[in-house]
């Protein structure tokens, strides 16, 4: 279907740029042959990174010349093209929609982790207690070592947070 598609737009393509060369030689006008310009190569490559949800820069991906087009003015029928910039449209709408998740979860996924650690920190020091008051020396040495570490990494976490986005204050602080 590929290849088939592919042969139709190659087919299309030729007869466009011989209905140009016709203008050109009939003596078209400037404005005729600006609104008509030159097909080139480059505008009938395929992107589809611009609705890859992993793909980057989608700022500086543009259609070709020839999907803006003022098509009151060549056709009396543009429900074509006004089918494509809906699909295009709720594309890239679905593909900022996904970051925007993606975002909101990564922020929720570091809020949880920091939620962690403070909670095993807590957990290690109420072990730490207990052994001491049991006289499990060496165990409340080692649970005391846990609760620093657990209380290392939440510190270091909110460290790391407060650099990313110094704007977004830490949840459950």
């Amino acid at each position: 279907m590929v290849n088939s598609i592919d042969i139709s737009v190659r087919q299309q393509a030729a007869i466009y740029k011989r209905c140009r060369e016709a203008m050109i030689a009939l003596g078209a006008d400037t404005d005729t042959l600006t609104h008509f310009q030159q097909l080139q190569k480059s505008h009938m490559a395929v992107h589809t990174t611009a609705f890859s949800q992993n793909a980057h820069d989608h700022r500086s991906s543009n259609l070709p010349w020839f999907w803006c087009m003022d098509i009151a003015r060549t056709t009396s029928s543009k429900n074509w093209l006004t089918e494509f910039y809906c699909i295009h449209w709720l594309r890239a709408k679905a593909v900022k929609d996904r970051w925007e998740e993606e975002e909101d979860l990564l922020v929720l996924e570091f809020h949880w982790t920091m939620n962690f650690f403070k909670f095993r920190a807590k957990k290690w020091n109420k072990k730490c207690l207990s052994f001491k008051a049991a006289g499990l020396h060496g165990a409340a040495c080692y649970a005391a070592r846990q609760k620093v570490v657990y209380d290392w990494l939440a510190e270091q976490g909110a460290s790391k947070w407060l650099n990313m986005s110094p704007e977004i204050l830490l949840l459950n602080q």
